[in-house]
């Protein structure tokens, strides 16, 4: 659309919102009768949009400076970029979950707190910056002028609206603003919503002691308390919170990202209130009004963006409402940690709009970042022969090797010599290299059968793939991953890559079907011996089904897993099985297994992994030409 050239009131306005902040922009684009439902909005690449009918219509229209310099602050101050756009978002969306604010609705509801979020920040600073340019001007009185935003607040907030947190939103703003109670938001909060009785729950001890069933009781009794953890998490009183919310504003003014998580916490307990009275949350509150439309035409988020969002380590801070910070709070201290992380499954919900492989790998490569590091293996290649360097001067004793007197500083100390006295040697310090370390070639086979957990889910055997992967591909070497499932459900690469998006592709594969290991491809990879210094590491991820390996179910394929293994420098199972029922059989053909039950063990398993490749080989037998081959 082309821009509509700006009135002379409206240019000069802009010109001013831009020496607020100190930028200079292109001129932002006029939308008449946009249907918006705001006064302005802005998109990225930088560009700001407004639609003057509205301010006309609230009264609002002699405010030009402050609407394009909120404007332009959200290019400068928050979210200023995309990524801290999607970043923001994210924290709300933690947030909602630690607050037990989990449905279709919470990608609105975050998008709508991220724009609030930023509105205030941005309000906050305008007003600053337009205080100390007026300092010198006064009105009539005497007194200091008003600053243009605040001013511009006092008419928007005249619209009742009986929203809780609204109003802690406003009275935020009085605080902020220096304002008594009653400037912006009524002098009382509105009153609490009161708990709807389901029938679910109320009827829940009843059909209980009906069904007598002590399963049944104690899922009751489960519930129950999840419910009143719930509720205790999402409890709200509005004068704390926007006391609490104000701190915040000030504390994180130059930090939106980490400040929207405690803005986040403060507002999910009024949703959470909400849908405890009624049962639906409505994504943007009734009367609750905003000079901002927010972001315009937010599209998908590219691949690299997924990734960047999702390491930032203050996406992984545990969820705390700001008025209990350094509270020792037992219990309910733990509860606020379970949302600590974000699961694989809420965050492929957050970001439907983009692709979902991409959304699974960065989620992924957040969670393995921490673990983490280069995997490289001990050298085979000759070690260079220790050399010396000249130490410390020492005294020469009677009884010492006589070829060992340093006669130069001897005889430098004067021309008398008394053996034993005078005589002085040169130490010596070793100074061999460091142990020669080489990059890896990984072969990783992950099952993707049904009774393995879904990628989409949280799994830890991909996660423990993504530790090896990223750590084999910082090391400087390459994968190859394959995924399997039933009779020819197989999916995987050739030969080895560094490309880590094709590596992900096949490693987030999920088959969901039987548990059959590809015994035929295994052989023909590995049915000549190795090249004269090539290495030979295979892991595989796996469950109790992993029984298949050793021929179970594959009578032609029996031995082929111990004659692998002979031309095999490390074979290792990372393995969720409880009752540890491949270990035997992984033992007579020689392979080496780590379990990996729930997620807290993935990173153990591959620390344990990694010192295995770093021992040299003549501990771990893989001396070149001498495979450890199967027991028994």
């Amino acid at each position: 659309m082309n821009a509509l050239p700006l009135t002379p009131e409206q240019r000069a306005a802009w010109q001013s919102a831009q020496a607020l902040w100190g930028v200079s922009l292109h001129d932002p684009l006029a939308r008449p009768d946009a249907h918006e439902g705001s006064f302005a909005w802005f998109s990225f690449p930088p560009q700001v949009w407004f639609d003057l009918r509205h301010p006309a219509a609230h009264g609002i229209e002699g405010c030009l400076e402050s609407i394009f310099a909120h404007e332009i602050g959200h290019h400068v101050l928050s979210p200023s970029t995309k990524q801290d756009s999607l970043k923001i978002r994210h924290q709300m969306a933690r947030a909602l979950a630690a607050t037990g604010v989990v449905d279709e609705t919470v990608p609105e509801i975050a998008g709508w707190c991220s724009n609030v979020w930023s509105d205030m920040l941005i309000n906050v600073r305008v007003a600053e910056l337009q205080r100390l340019r007026d300092v010198d001007r006064a009105t009539d009185a005497g007194g200091p002028v008003e600053p243009e935003m605040i001013a511009m607040w006092r008419i928007l907030s005249h619209a009742s609206s009986q929203d809780r947190l609204w109003w802690v939103v406003l009275r935020a703003y009085e605080m902020l603003w220096s304002r008594p109670a009653g400037t912006l938001a009524a002098r009382h909060a509105p009153a609490a919503p009161e708990p709807a009785h389901h029938g679910s729950t109320g009827a829940a001890p009843a059909r209980a002691e009906q069904a007598a069933s002590d399963d049944l009781a104690r899922a009751f009794a489960d519930r129950r308390a999840l419910e009143a953890a719930l509720d205790g998490l999402a409890l709200t009183d509005p004068e704390l919170d926007a006391q609490a919310l104000a701190d915040t504003v000030r504390t994180f003014g130059a930090d939106p990202v980490s400040g929207a998580l405690r803005f986040g916490m403060i507002a999910a307990g009024y949703f959470a209130e909400q849908q405890r009275a009624s049962g639906i949350r409505d994504p943007a509150p009734s009367g609750a009004g905003s000079v901002c439309g927010g972001q315009l035409g937010q599209g998908p988020a590219s691949p690299g963006d997924l990734v960047a969002v999702l390491a930032d380590a203050r996406l992984h801070e545990t969820p705390e409402h700001p008025a209990a910070v350094g509270l020792d709070q037992g219990a309910g201290a733990a509860g606020t940690s379970a949302g600590q992380g974000y699961g694989a499954a809420d965050t492929l919900r957050l970001y439907a709009a983009s692709d979902q492989a991409a959304v699974l790998s960065a989620w992924y490569q957040a969670e393995a970042k921490p673990w983490v590091r280069p995997l490289v293996q001990a050298s085979v290649a000759p070690v260079a022969a220790d050399d010396a360097i000249p130490g410390a001067l020492e005294e020469w004793s009677l009884g010492d090797d006589l070829s060992a007197i340093d006669w130069v500083e001897t005889l430098g100390r004067g021309t008398t010599v008394i053996p034993g006295v005078t005589t002085l040697r040169r130490d010596s310090v070793p100074d061999a290299p460091p142990p020669p370390r080489e990059s890896v070639h990984l072969d990783l086979y992950i099952d993707s059968s049904g009774s393995m957990p879904s990628p989409s889910s949280g799994s830890p055997a991909v996660l423990a793939g993504t530790i090896l992967l990223l750590s084999a591909l910082r090391g400087g070497g390459r994968v190859r991953v394959t995924s399997f499932s039933g009779a020819g459900q197989v999916a995987g690469m050739e030969g080895f890559t560094r490309d880590r998006t094709l590596a992900f592709a096949y490693l987030t594969t999920f088959f969901a079907g039987g548990t059959v290991f590809p015994l035929d491809l295994y052989a023909s990879r590995y049915r000549t011996p190795p090249h004269l210094g090539e290495r030979r590491h295979v892991v595989v991820l796996s469950d109790d089904g992993l029984s298949s390996l050793f021929g179970a179910g594959q009578s032609a394929g029996t031995g082929v897993a111990a004659d692998v293994r002979r031309r095999l420098d490390t074979a290792t199972l990372l393995v969720q099985d409880p009752r540890r029922s491949v270990e035997e059989e992984a033992r007579d053909a020689g392979y080496d297994t780590l379990y990996v039950d729930d997620m807290r063990d993935a990173p153990k398993a591959c620390v344990e992994l990694a010192r295995r490749l770093l021992a040299p080989p003549e501990v771990t037998g893989t001396a070149a030409g001498s495979r450890r081959g199967a027991r028994g």
